[in-house]
């Protein structure tokens, strides 16, 4: 397997490949106006210690696409769709590990006004009439973590009792397990698929699915219990492993499954259950294959090649990537 040691390099040789896209105040040179590209990029950069390209980031953001905490009000961006309030939620994270304590701040304000004041859930999208809304588990986990580093643990228990509750009140070990709620609370048990996948619910045991959901589920509580010390959050935590456990064997080599180790490392960091760095490594193994000489990652079939990756896909890919080996390499014992 790896090292702590040969994470860190590969996370800075994707670094390096992004750094030098990085045009003093003009962001990442050909990403156009695409929030895809950059909500990640602070975190990633923050935590690889690459700490002046992340203040020139974090300021054009703000130019650009920034207001009030929302990080997807750029007119013409044609990624500020889908799960806009967890591309904020990522942001805010970063902003807050970057000292941006202003910026996180009000991030942090906004993404609490988009959750549900009862089941805890963020709502996927900003600028939507409240009875409307879908409240989602990945938006959701994306909230909590970003949440728990801005200190602020009672709203991020709030949205982990939103992920927890899908789980213990659906209680499956095989077929679907759905990720949305509605406005009134009420599960949406919708088969809408993205791509050759399902994309409101993730159908266990079956190949092809979107299994990063699991992966930010046992982040959000491991990191929860690591927080209060609540065995609520390590039992769930627990529930969420067995399902990713149950899922097929491509769990293993699919480009969607980079949360997957992550959310395995967080779960070791909390319980130091060997299993978890064990299953971390597997998972983990082929992301850390198929990563290219110059630090860069195809989502493999999807795009054939990187010419015909857009580069806002590529830099969202490969930072997101970049950022799992620094947190693996601190949750990992190895």
């Amino acid at each position: 397997m790896f090292t702590a040691d040969d994470l860190l390099a590969r996370g800075h040789l994707a670094l390096d490949w992004a750094a030098g896209l990085v045009e003093g105040d003009a962001g990442f040179r050909g990403a156009g106006t695409h929030i895809n590209a950059y909500y990640k990029s602070v975190v990633a950069f923050t935590t690889g210690g690459r700490v002046r390209e992340a203040r020139l980031l974090a300021d054009h953001v703000r130019r650009v696409y920034w207001k009030d905490g929302n990080a997807n009000t750029h007119p013409d961006d044609p990624t500020a769709k889908g799960l806009a309030n967890y591309r904020s939620a990522w942001l805010g994270r970063g902003l807050h590990v970057l000292g941006r304590y202003d910026m996180a701040r009000a991030t942090g304000d906004f993404v609490v006004g988009q959750m549900h004041p009862e089941t805890g859930g963020l709502a996927a999208l900003p600028n939507v009439p409240e009875a409307e809304r879908e409240y989602c588990w990945g938006s959701t986990g994306s909230a909590v973590l970003a949440l728990l580093a801005m200190g602020r643990v009672a709203d991020a228990a709030r949205g982990g009792g939103f992920i927890a509750d899908l789980i213990d009140e659906q209680n499956v070990t095989t077929g679907k397990i759905y990720l949305r709620r509605g406005a009134d609370g009420q599960i949406i048990r919708d088969d809408r698929r993205e791509g050759l996948a399902l994309g409101y619910a993730i159908d266990i045991g079956t190949p092809g699915q979107i299994y990063w959901y699991l992966g930010m589920a046992m982040n959000v509580f491991g990191n929860l219990y690591l927080a209060t010390g609540d065995d609520r959050w390590r039992e769930a935590g627990y529930k969420a492993f067995a399902l990713f456990k149950a899922c097929a064997d491509d769990v293993y080599r699919i480009i969607s499954n980079g949360k997957v180790a992550w959310g395995l490392g967080a779960m070791y960091a909390a319980t130091k259950d060997p299993q978890f760095t064990e299953e971390a490594q597997k998972v983990w193994a082929w992301h850390y294959e198929i990563q290219s000489p110059d630090g860069r990652w195809l989502r493999v079939g999807q795009f054939d090649s990187f010419d015909d990756q857009p580069l806002h896909v590529t830099l969202d890919t490969t930072l997101e990537r970049a950022f799992y080996m620094f947190e693996l390499s601190r949750t990992l014992d190895i």
